[in-house]
């Protein structure tokens, strides 16, 4: 997807059919070709994965999803210290 998305920023930043265009998706572009966007949206992904244990699973008893909770909180610490 992010690959996708660059390929139309360049080709509009090409293409485009004013100078307005050309500023904003230029300027766009910048932006996500940088190490802090890239960065988070690694993290994101990571944290993401992470919490999507605990979505799956709609009707869980107090007990394990006390132990669910525990286990991402665990994991995010892991995340945070690596």
């Amino acid at each position: 997807m992010y690959g996708a998305t660059i390929i139309v920023l360049e080709s509009m930043v090409q293409e485009g059919s004013s100078n307005s265009i050309h500023g904003e998706t230029g300027g766009c572009l910048i932006v996500m070709k940088s190490f802090e966007f890239i960065f988070i949206l690694y993290l994101i992904h990571k944290i993401m994965g992470i919490i999507d244990l605990l979505c799956i699973k709609k009707s869980l008893d107090i007990l394990n999803a006390m132990d669910l909770v525990s286990t991402t909180k665990a994991l995010l610490q892991n995340l945070r210290d690596a």
